[in-house]
């Protein structure tokens, strides 16, 4: 018959067709459920429309055969455009909580019709009809044939129901005319499919399959759809679910009885717990019990409430150090309807760690540029007076042999006043710099090449390592060794050594000098204490402290000071590079050094 033909190339007008317009759907919202279950229903048809042309051009028996059993996939597609209309009408059985029951009803029936339809001939077989070619006919007669069709119908039925259902729900006009016009684009394929896989077979007429036809007319009614109405389109009804779904802060609505009724994914990730495990619990196992009751307090009494602060994961006595809080601010008001009592609390929380450590670190880094501006305000003082007694001094006895003792100490005097300076810059800048990665062997060379050690030998025994300080922080080993120079008695040796302690970097500074007596260990790195200017230590401390380091005095008195810097894990890591002579790095250099490495 011409009509075959015909027939038969509708069928690959149709695969174009519905393979564009899945691709047109799906780009218009690629994150969309919907959209990505449209895209493959209409792959899905497609294929099938392929496999249906190559079925009726076929010249042999094999071919034909080996084209039918290629359709087999047409129970998947079915299932698959059944889950994007329950999905579009926002049917309960399309929640995510229920794809368990959607795969047992659904797709586990249609994978076991397609499994049949490609391993055996109990559905369909392939006889030659004079006039027409090869053609396929239903096996009425056997047991599967009845079922097979009984589920297409359910389903069928089922989808057209989620539609009827969805459009007395719909709340808005326009959400009506995209139900009516997606309820109305199904009927097209499901007509056609009824005619073609159950009227036409009854009646002993095989033709191309006219279901193509119905989704031709299915492909035209969505693109209608699509242009005139915006269906597919990002509306504001649309994108409040991926609106929360993404935002960084967190969302939860909770009822007037304190159980949670949503909450997104920032809220779990905020709160530190399973997304699904946050509805139907009690909002005060999440929030420490007065604050949340402060908080609602506050919500029942005036409608709302704005940056309320609140303090996770603090620890049993709340004692947790600042930098492993979690500090959140809260906002919320009540939700109803108006003239209705309030049905619930949308709550908003903000992870407000960062601003706060941030906060911590401002303020000890203005008490210690106070405190420094005060001690060096006052040393300066106390030194330009002495400077000031001695030139009067010196002025006095202009007309007589020089005082060489008035000129040496005005001139110890003045360097001390620089030093003060500097060690005030110094302070400044600490914190300016973020912390980075930094050779430990390219501080310690620099800081040996900025002293003169005379005849005091200096031992450097360290592997190849990197630690993560700040940039400031070859000062704090200049100021050790300075340090080491300046007090220890009858010196003669200074040795660096690091090693691995469990996790740990532990790096020592040792020397074989007079040492600190046990009550001076600690008071030894307070600000204003020592000698010179009372700051070399105390500044040591403090930039090693920036990125976490710590160090502390625990060598024996009489024998000589050792410094222990202990270098947290995740602070220091193997070198990137491990030889000497780079870009940018000094050569270690000076007398009486001896450089050697142990690697870890």
């Amino acid at each position: 018959m011409a009509l075959y033909p015909v027939l038969a190339g509708f069928c690959l007008v149709s695969a174009f067709i519905t393979c564009a317009l899945g691709f047109f759907v799906y780009a218009k919202d690629p994150r969309s459920r919907i959209n990505q279950l449209f895209l493959v229903g209409m792959l899905g048809g497609t294929y099938w429309a392929m496999g249906e042309f190559f079925f009726w051009q076929a010249a042999s028996y094999d071919a034909a055969l080996f084209w039918l059993k290629a359709s087999a996939l047409w129970p998947l597609v079915i299932a698959v455009t059944t889950h994007f209309i329950l999905e579009f009408t926002e049917y309960p059985f399309a929640r995510k909580t229920k794809n368990a029951l959607l795969i047992l009803c659904l797709y586990l029936p249609a994978s076991a019709i397609t499994f049949l339809g490609i391993t055996s001939g109990a559905l369909y077989s392939v006889v030659y009809q004079e006039g027409a070619g090869f053609v396929y006919v239903a096996d009425m007669t056997s047991p599967i044939y009845p079922l097979v069709a009984v589920f297409s119908v359910i389903i069928v039925i089922w989808a057209v129901l989620a539609c009827s259902a969805a459009w007395h729900r719909a709340k808005s006009e326009k959400r009506r005319r995209h139900v009516h016009l997606v309820s109305g684009a199904i009927l097209f394929p499901i007509g056609f499919g009824v005619v073609s896989g159950i009227l036409l077979p009854f009646s002993g007429i095989f033709i191309p399959n006219l279901v193509f036809i119905g989704m031709a007319l299915f492909a035209a009614t969505i693109t209608y759809a699509i242009s005139r109405v915006g269906l597919f389109q990002l509306s504001t009804e649309t994108a409040l679910p991926y609106i929360l779904m993404t935002m960084p802060d967190g969302v939860i609505v909770i009822a007037m009885d304190g159980l949670i009724i949503s909450a997104n994914a920032s809220a779990a990730r905020i709160f530190g717990v399973d997304e699904r495990s946050l509805p139907g619990r009690r909002a005060a196992e999440i929030i420490p019990a007065p604050a949340y009751s402060t908080f609602m307090q506050v919500i029942r009494e005036k409608g709302s409430c704005s940056d309320y602060e609140v303090t996770l994961n603090t620890g049993t006595d709340g004692s947790g150090r600042p930098d492993e809080r979690v500090v959140v601010s809260m906002a919320g008001s009540l939700v109803h309807e108006p003239g209705e009592l309030p049905a619930g609390v949308v709550l908003i929380v903000r992870d407000i760690s960062n601003r706060k450590q941030q906060q911590h670190a401002l303020q000890i880094a203005g008490e210690k540029i106070s405190l420094i501006a005060r001690l060096t305000s006052h040393d300066i003082n106390n030194l330009v007076t002495g400077l000031s007694g001695y030139l009067l001094l010196l002025e006095d006895v202009a007309n007589k042999p020089p005082e060489d003792g008035y000129l040496r100490t005005a001139i110890e005097l003045s360097e001390r006043i620089s030093q003060n300076l500097r060690f005030s810059s110094d302070f400044l800048h600490l914190g300016t710099y973020e912390p980075g990665w930094q050779s430990l062997m390219t501080l310690v060379a620099e800081a040996t090449n900025s002293i003169s050690f005379g005849s005091v030998k200096v031992t450097v025994n360290i592997p190849p390592v990197e630690i993560f300080t700040d940039p400031l922080s070859v000062k704090a080993f200049y100021n050790l060794l300075d340090n080491a120079l300046h007090h220890g008695e009858h010196l003669t040796t200074i040795g660096i050594s690091a090693g691995e302690n469990g996790n740990e970097l532990t790096i020592v500074i040792e020397d074989d000098g007079g040492g600190i007596p046990d009550a001076e260990k600690e008071h030894i790195f307070q600000y204003g204490v020592g000698k010179r200017t009372g700051l070399g230590l105390s500044f040591a401390r403090t930039i090693l402290e920036v990125s976490g380091i710590t160090i502390i005095e625990n060598g024996t008195f009489g024998k000589g000071a050792r410094f222990e810097i202990r270098v947290p894990a995740g602070a220091w890591r193997p070198a990137q590079q491990t030889t000497w002579g780079q870009q940018g790095e000094p050569e270690p250099a000076g007398a009486g050094k001896e450089w050697g490495e142990n690697p870890l």
